[in-house]
């Protein structure tokens, strides 16, 4: 789970200089945020199932 975390963690930097570099315009910026939001949600669901373990 933790090498899986930590590739999740690369794809997430990859993602993020993208972004900043300005390669993208605003609409994929949108795309991109809107993903990541959908990410956060799950996670967040996730985490309440794993704190007790």
């Amino acid at each position: 789970m933790l090498r899986q975390l930590a590739g999740i963690g690369n794809n997430l930097n990859q993602i993020a200089r993208r972004v900043n570099s300005g390669q993208w315009g605003p609409l994929e910026r949108v795309h991109v945020m809107t993903a990541l939001a959908a990410v956060e949600r799950e996670l967040a669901a996730l985490k309440p199932e794993h704190h007790d373990r």
